[in-house]
């Protein structure tokens, strides 16, 4: 029989073909709210996994509605976590965002830093841009791309980016757009536990299982490592969802508007040192995720 042809490739290649990763470079994802005053543990934690005694910060602060005061906030932070040159980015349009002079800045940045506020105000004015491209390089070239908030929910290809949480399981209700795609099949949700939002994420996840949502707890964060592997810093909580055992939901045949039922998701709740792996869609406790770091 014939091998079986599809664009150009046989059957037999695309079963050889090197399996695509769930992210490349090296990405943290902070709920929001992290703490800049005292015990700063998870931005210690990013600092400490740039893995440089002199470092540079690139600090975008596009996504707040007071970017000179988030700007403020964060040069003194990493001021005094010894960061040895800090660039605050106060990008308020797409002509700053395609600044060739404003994005040479970042050419040698070792963390770029989103700040948080509003994803749209991000993707609006960063998509596509010089800003975009550089901040493409250094992720590309190694250094830590790290986002808190609305900074943290646009790596994803899909971002949510508004949805009331108690309406989180009515169809229609979350509504999601294109994310800066450093992530694919991987959604992220924040001040997830504060705020409620686990419907928010079972809605998305119910519609597509093939993706894993992702709900960040304040003060938390999500160190994304190369291998397919999530290990989680800070003092909160980080829940997965996971749709691969969905084995019944109505989406499909409700209007929007209607209560959604599924069945057969699977949640896990985790804390500082445990993970999980993406490839595998299995739960890590400390002592397997310490073979990955």
């Amino acid at each position: 029989m014939p091998e079986m042809v599809w664009r150009g490739h046989t059957l037999r290649k695309l079963n050889n073909m090197v399996e695509k990763p769930f992210f490349r470079g090296r990405l943290i994802a902070i709920g929001g709210n992290e703490d800049k005053e005292n015990d700063l543990v998870v931005l210690k934690r990013v600092v400490q996994e740039v893995g440089k005694i002199n470092y540079k910060v690139g600090v975008i602060t596009t996504a707040s509605e007071s970017p000179e005061q988030r700007g403020e906030d964060y040069h003194q932070v990493f001021t005094s976590l010894g960061a040895s040159e800090i660039e605050i980015l106060n990008i308020k349009d797409r002509a700053q965002a395609n600044d060739a002079t404003m994005a040479k800045t970042l050419e040698d940045a070792d963390l770029v830093f989103l700040v948080g506020g509003d994803q749209l105000r991000l993707t609006t004015i960063i998509g596509g841009s010089l800003i975009f491209e550089a901040i493409q390089n250094r992720l590309k070239m190694g250094a830590i791309i790290a986002g808190t908030s609305a900074g943290a929910a646009v790596f994803s290809d899909t971002m949510i980016y508004d949805g009331k949480s108690e309406e989180g399981l009515i169809k229609g209700s979350v509504l999601t757009a294109s994310g800066f795609g450093f992530v694919e099949n991987i959604v992220f949700d924040t001040h997830f536990n504060v705020r409620g939002r686990v419907g928010r994420l079972v809605q998305i996840i119910t519609m597509n299982p093939a993706c894993i949502g992702v709900g960040i707890g304040e003060d938390s964060g999500v160190l994304l490592k190369q291998d397919g592997v999530l290990e989680v810093i800070g003092l909160g909580t980080v829940v997965i969802v996971d749709g691969s055992d969905i084995a019944h939901s109505n989406v499909m045949n409700i209007e929007p508007g209607g209560p959604i039922a599924v069945e057969n998701v699977r949640i896990h709740s985790l804390v500082n040192g445990y993970g999980y792996h993406f490839k595998e869609r299995k739960f890590l406790t400390p002592s397997q995720i310490a073979v990955y770091r």
